[in-house]
C-alpha cells in the first residue's frame, strides 16, 4: 500500500529531490572556491534542472502536457533558480530572468482578469449554494463551473475558499446523519502528531535558515502556517461530510483530499474483495491502517473523482472503507435495488 502510494507520485518526488540538490549545493562552502568557468557551468547545470527537468517531471505527474502549461512551467524554473543562486553568480543570466518575469506577469495579468470575473459572479454562487440541498464540498464546486468558465485557476481557487471555510467558518454547523469513516481508525491521533510535528519542524527550520535564506525560511514558514490550517480545514471536512445515499447518489468523500458523487445506476457491482492487480482506488482517510477495504465498488463507466486542489481522477474500482461497513453496504444495495 505504501509503495503503491509512493509509486503513484514518483515523478512529483524526483522533481523535490533535484530541486532540493539544488537549494543544499549553493549553500555549501567549495562554490566560493570554483573558478569563473566552473561556476558558470555548475549555474547552466542548475537552470537546466529548474527550467527543463523539473518542469518535465511534474508535468509527467499532472498527466497534462500543454505548450502553456510547459512555457509556465519553465517561467516558474527560472525564477525559483533566481531565488536559489547568489546574485553574483546569476548575473551572467540577469536577461534570462527578465524574460521569465515577463512571462508570469503577462500570465499573472491573464489570471487576474479571470478572477476577476469569478468575483463579479461571487454573490450569485454564493446565494445558489445556500438554495442547495447538496453537501458543501460537492455542491460549491459544481456551481463554480456552471457560473464562470472552468479554469485550473478557478477550480483551484474553489479548492483553497473551501479549506478557509472549513478552518474557520464551519464550527457553529453540526454533524449531519451519515456513516463516519474514520472514528475506528488511527485519524485523529495521527493529525495531532502530524500537527505537532509541522509547528516544531516550521519553527526549527526558519530558525535555522533565516539568516541565510531569510526567502525560503519565510516561504517555508507561510507553508507551514498554511499546512496546520489545512489539517484543520481537513479535519472539519471530513467530520460534517460523512458518506451519505441520497436521490439515488452514493456521496463518497475523505475530507478535503478527496470526494466523489456516484450515481447508484452507474454501481455495475459490490466486491467483497477483488484481484491484487485491480486498480482500486482506495477511499482511505489518514491513519486508518486497513489494508483492504471493507469492499470495492466496480463502476460500468469510469467514475469521477475530485482530488485536493482542484484536479480529478478517473477509477474503475473504488475501495470503500468506513465505520460501520456491513450496515453502508447494505444501504448501497438497497439504493440499487430502488433504481
Amino acid at each position: 500500500m505504501v509503495f503503491q502510494r509512493v509509486s503513484d507520485y514518483k515523478w512529483l518526488l524526483i522533481a523535490c529531490i533535484i530541486l532540493l540538490g539544488n537549494i543544499i549545493v549553493y549553500q555549501l562552502s567549495f562554490v566560493s572556491t570554483l573558478s569563473d568557468e566552473q561556476a558558470r557551468g555548475m549555474v547552466i547545470g542548475s537552470l537546466i534542472d529548474c527550467a527543463v527537468v523539473a518542469p518535465a517531471l511534474l508535468l509527467l505527474q499532472k498527466g497534462k502536457w500543454t505548450v502553456q502549461n510547459f512555457i509556465v512551467f519553465i517561467a516558474a524554473g527560472i525564477l525559483f533558480a533566481r531565488l536559489v543562486i547568489p546574485n553574483g553568480l546569476m548575473e551572467p543570466f540577469r536577461y534570462l530572468t527578465l524574460s521569465a518575469i515577463a512571462v508570469e506577469a503577462g500570465l499573472v495579468f491573464i489570471e487576474l482578469f479571470i478572477l476577476f470575473i469569478f468575483i463579479k459572479y461571487l454573490p450569485s454562487i454564493i446565494r445558489a449554494v445556500k438554495l442547495e440541498q447538496e453537501q458543501l464540498i460537492f455542491a460549491f464546486p459544481r456551481i463554480v463551473a456552471e457560473k464562470v468558465k472552468d479554469n485550473i485557476l478557478i477550480r483551484v481557487l474553489c479548492s483553497e475558499m473551501l479549506v478557509f471555510y472549513y478552518a474557520f467558518g464551519s464550527w457553529k454547523k453540526k454533524q449531519p446523519t451519515g456513516f463516519s469513516v474514520y472514528k475506528n481508525t488511527m485519524y485523529v491521533p495521527f493529525l495531532v502528531m502530524i500537527f505537532h510535528a509541522a509547528l516544531f519542524e516550521g519553527i526549527a527550520f526558519h530558525w535555522f535558515f533565516h539568516d541565510r535564506l531569510p526567502i525560503l525560511a519565510w516561504g517555508h514558514t507561510v507553508l507551514s502556517l498554511y499546512g496546520l490550517v489545512f489539517l484543520l480545514a481537513d479535519f472539519r471536512a471530513l467530520t460534517l461530510n460523512p458518506v451519505r445515499i441520497e436521490n439515488g447518489n452514493l456521496y463518497l468523500s475523505n475530507g478535503l483530499l478527496k470526494q466523489t458523487k456516484i450515481d447508484v445506476t452507474n454501481i455495475a457491482h459490490l466486491h467483497k474483495s477483488i484481484e491484487e492487480d485491480k486498480n482500486v482506488y482506495h477511499f482511505k482517510v489518514l491513519g486508518n491502517t486497513d489494508e483492504q477495504p471493507a469492499f470495492v465498488i466496480e463502476m460500468k463507466q469510469l467514475q469521477s473523482i475530485q482530488l485536493v486542489g482542484g484536479f480529478d481522477k478517473k477509477a474503475k474500482y473504488i475501495g470503500v472503507y468506513a465505520d460501520a461497513p456491513a450496515l453502508l453496504r447494505s444501504e448501497i444495495e438497497l439504493a440499487i435495488l430502488a433504481k
